[in-house]
């Protein structure tokens, strides 16, 4: 096998296509492979495949996977055909897609790279800057979405993230397999609804569970548009630790204000001891909390109802739930403590959305989980130069897509 037949097998081609030949460069390391069309072969139109006469023909150049150590290049003089319909229409090329500078091999592998390393990496590595690993990526997830399958929308859960440090927020809907479905701009209410009007009437009807933090933008956009929204609803249970949590911090630190001096730097220690779950306290930490509940009684009684809100999540059946969130929501509001007071406020007006969540046993643990990958994410990009690369990187890895070029044999 010669060397031109090596690189038609290489690259896939087939006639009209053929390899005329092949230059190596050692001083630069690389290798151009030159290709060529027959000149009397009859020509189609790319957009709408009429038989159209050739126009005239552009050189054009293409990286291709490497030679060994040699970088490799695909150039050929393109033709042109004048479509009647189409006018002057550029020839595709069976190794590479539109406007790319890459052929299809070299895309897959940079789209490879990509899903287990970072840009800065595979910038490197493949000496490529970053626009053309982001066009790279930006036609993958175009492709992915174009032929993406209807993911399930049974069970949407709705969660935010910042693109950067302040108040620059997307929203990202993902379902119960863990796959971001959308990313939308801001945190609104709008935001939302970007997502559920690309959602078929009978794909909204289908929808069983929505799951959410208490925001009320978010639940404005569900009961617009999901067909009896109220009963699907979700408020997460992760959001509601939070809350308590939160709530648990401010007491102890106003609290820590009057500790005695002598406990002072105890109560300082055991500050991350209230926010375990008590089931998973050593004993040495347990008698600490104890020793303290004295100096620190508003602490450690918020610390109880924190407890007391997890027993109910985990150990009551829906249908008793009622009434053991609003005994619990009473006590609360009578202990004078203004943040427990304010986070019972807030259970009692959401109270319909939690015992959804119970009943429909929805949760926002996976949208957490990816939340937690995007932030990663994030930082092994050191940050993302537009939002717009920040949504196409959540899509690229989130999205369940199938992004790679399909290889034509032209």
């Amino acid at each position: 096998m010669d060397q031109n037949t090596l690189y038609e097998r290489i690259l896939g081609l087939s006639s009209p296509w053929h390899v005329t030949g092949i230059i190596l460069n050692e001083g630069q390391q690389e290798v151009t492979v030159h290709v060529s069309c027959d000149a009397d072969v009859k020509l189609t139109c790319p957009l709408c495949g009429q038989p159209s006469p050739r126009y005239d023909s552009h050189r054009r150049t293409w990286r291709h996977l490497d030679t060994c150590q040699f970088q490799t290049w695909v150039t050929a003089d393109v033709p042109r055909v004048q479509c009647a319909q189409h006018g002057c229409r550029t020839v595709q090329v069976p190794w590479a897609k539109g406007n790319s500078r890459y052929t299809q091999l070299f895309e897959t592998r940079v789209i490879v790279w990509l899903k287990e390393a970072s840009i800065h990496s595979v910038s490197r590595q493949l000496k490529l800057s970053w626009s053309a690993i982001d066009g790279i990526m930006a036609r993958a997830v175009t492709r992915g979405l174009k032929t993406r399958k209807a993911l399930s929308s049974q069970h949407i859960s709705v969660d935010e993230t910042s693109f950067r440090k302040g108040h620059d927020y997307v929203t990202i809907i993902s379902n119960a397999e863990g796959q971001v479905l959308a990313v939308e701009d801001g945190k609104s209410s709008e935001s939302l609804a970007r997502f559920y009007k690309q959602l078929t009437e009978p794909q909204k009807d289908n929808v069983c569970s929505v799951s959410m933090d208490m925001s009320p933008a978010y639940r404005k956009a569900t009961l617009q548009y999901v067909p009896d929204a109220r009963k699907k609803i979700a408020f997460d249970h992760f959001h509601i630790a939070q809350s308590l949590t939160d709530a648990l911090n401010a007491t102890r630190k106003v609290e820590m204000r009057t500790v005695d001096a002598h406990l002072r730097q105890e109560a300082h220690q055991s500050r991350f001891h209230w926010l375990r779950n008590r089931h998973t306290l050593t004993d040495i930490q347990r008698d600490r909390l104890n020793r303290l509940t004295m100096a620190l009684s508003d602490t450690a009684l918020v610390w109880y109802f924190k407890e007391k809100a997890r027993d109910i999540w985990k150990g009551n059946r829906v249908r008793d739930a009622k009434s053991a969130w609003q005994e619990w929501i009473g006590l609360a509001k009578a202990s004078s403590i203004r943040p427990l007071i304010t986070v019972a406020g807030q259970i009692e007006d959401n109270l319909w959305g939690i015992l959804n969540a119970m009943r429909l046993q929805a949760s926002n643990a996976l949208a957490e989980a990816i939340n937690s990958k995007i932030r990663l994410l994030r930082v092994k990009a050191y940050g993302f130069r537009n939002k717009e690369r920040f949504k196409r990187a959540i899509l690229f890895h989130f999205g369940g897509l199938v992004m790679e070029p399909t290889h034509s044999n032209g």
